[in-house]
């Protein structure tokens, strides 16, 4: 695995298993290389390096084997049929016998060479083990944190859209109900260019709002609806930019003999009675 970015996420590098790979003699060049660099640039990464290297010379301490006292046997009865010159009279410079040339020891069988081998691999092996199934264990915590954080965005959609969906259920009573008629509330001098439409149910004495156009309002102020009943304004409650913006969730209209709705420009909260130089929009209902 080779990292090859400007800005190495230092968990996620850690985690990777590299520095355990490069530790067993187990990574390329490259990934030497790479781990050399990014200690240099990197405290956490140069410490952590550190870390591995002593726990896996550690492990492999306390899982070293010593050698089969076979290997002892077979080594020495190796050298005992190496044939041996006489003795001159004459001093010669000793001869060194390799044991690693097979050349030089005529017929000896290297089995004893194969079973020191076994044992250094064996050793090694169990240390090697040890870090691998670490790094395996970081890897697994780093996909199974990944996957609990995608489940977690993966509700909080089903959430949303849950909620969505109620919403549009609760907007479609409305539209759907028999006596449900459109007030269309036109801009005034303040904002001519507006278009809001009221979907009002007189049967369910509920209604749902939604803007064709409208300008978002200052900061803390908000849009408060108001019904003309009986010649007076009444208020059916104050909203925000967003809620005009795409479709309201219904609301109470109780107000008898309504002729007229109309929106106002309010301070956050909204007031008791309409600021008539504020009005946004405004529309008749006819018939």
């Amino acid at each position: 695995m080779v990292y090859i970015i400007d800005i190495v996420d230092i968990n996620e590098y850690i985690a990777s298993g590299i520095l355990e790979s490069v530790t067993l003699g187990l990574a390329s060049q490259q990934e030497m290389q790479e781990v050399a660099c990014l200690s240099k640039i990197y405290p956490e990464i140069q410490a952590e390096f550190v870390r591995v290297q002593k726990r896996c010379e550690e492990v492999m301490l306390e899982n070293a084997q010593a050698p089969d006292a076979k290997i002892r046997a077979s080594l020495l009865q190796a050298i005992s049929e190496i044939p041996q010159e006489k003795a001159k009279e004459t001093k010669q410079e000793a001869k060194i016998v390799s044991l690693n040339a097979e050349a030089e020891i005529k017929g000896v069988n290297p089995m004893w060479k194969l079973m020191a081998a076994a044992s250094l691999v064996l050793t090694l092996g169990i240390g090697a083990l040890w870090i691998v199934s670490k790094s395996e264990a970081k890897r697994l915590d780093s996909a199974l944190a990944s996957m609990e954080k995608k489940q977690l965005e993966n509700d909080q959609v089903l959430q949303a859209m849950t909620l969505e969906k109620e919403h549009l259920q609760t907007v479609q009573e409305v539209l759907a109900e028999q006596s449900m008629r459109t007030v269309t509330m036109n801009g005034t001098a303040m904002e001519p260019d507006a278009t809001v439409k009221v979907m009002w149910s007189t049967g369910m004495k509920k209604a749902v709002m939604h803007a064709d156009k409208i300008t978002p309002p200052p900061a803390n102020m908000q849009y408060q609806l108001w019904v003309i009943a009986d010649g007076k304004p009444v208020s059916v409650g104050v909203f925000t930019y967003d809620e005009v913006d795409q479709i309201t969730e219904p609301f109470d209209v109780n107000a008898q003999n309504i002729t007229a709705f109309a929106i106002t420009l309010e301070k956050m909260g909204g007031s008791p009675t309409p600021t008539m130089e504020k009005m946004v929009v405004m529309g008749a209902i006819n018939g």
